[in-house]
């Protein structure tokens, strides 16, 4: 029982490792890549972004983990005959033999404290930016019912109500930065060390990171 346990805790690291630089991927800058190496996140440009929701310290621990990770992945020590027709659950069974040793516990519940944190404010958040939205269409609606009977009267409440869209935006914005994106440098902060103790593993078992990345591509679930 304690093998599996360490086995899905090194999983969901390495998982939680792709969630975190998708999230970096998806709102800055292009990483680098090249043919013999994984994405690697610019750490300056994201560092120096207010809005990034990572150090660079984190950031560079994640390209290192992801580096780890891709030689691990592609190592030929780690490919088996047959692994492109093993099923979801032969790649399970297979990944809790391996010999593994379960990311720091601490790091582990800091991490799953800090996510839970960050995901209910970005709730909190939506829920708020729902309700302004559905505000702002009552508005719009009006003023286009307005301009039916006074055009002049309906144009002038246009750009009142535009105004107010351009103004809750920011405001949105605003808040958002404020907010959200402490919690989610506190989050990536807290899942790059979780990583980083995943990941120093996959060196010497390289087996490890092959049947992830095979899961991965079979879209496996229930982990």
């Amino acid at each position: 029982m304690r093998r599996a346990t360490a086995g899905l805790a090194l999983a969901a690291a390495l998982a939680a490792s792709v969630g975190a630089r998708a999230q970096i991927f998806g709102h800055h800058p292009r990483p680098s890549q090249s043919q013999s190496g994984p994405q690697q996140i610019d750490c300056g440009m994201a560092a120096a972004n207010p809005d990034a929701g990572m150090d660079r310290a984190s950031c560079e621990q994640m390209n290192q983990a992801a580096l780890a990770y891709y030689n691990a992945q592609h190592d030929p020590s780690a490919v088996r005959p047959g692994d492109e027709q093993m099923s979801c659950e032969d790649i399970k069974a297979e990944f809790m033999r391996q010999p593994v040793t379960a990311p720091n516990a601490q790091h582990v519940a800091a991490a799953q404290g800090a996510t839970t944190a960050y995901m209910a404010e970005t709730h909190k958040l939506e829920g708020e930016a729902a309700a302004a939205s559905a505000a702002l269409s009552a508005q719009a609606a009006a003023a286009s019912a307005l301009s039916v009977a006074n055009p002049l009267a309906g144009r002038a409440a246009d750009q009142v109500v535009n105004q107010e869209i351009e103004a809750t935006q920011r405001a949105l914005n605003a808040q958002a930065r404020a907010e959200a994106t402490p919690l989610a440098r506190n989050m990536n902060s807290a899942t790059a060390a979780v990583v980083g103790d995943a990941s120093s593993q996959l060196q010497d078992n390289p087996r490890t990171a092959r049947l992830v990345a095979l899961a991965n591509e079979k879209h496996c679930r229930g982990w």
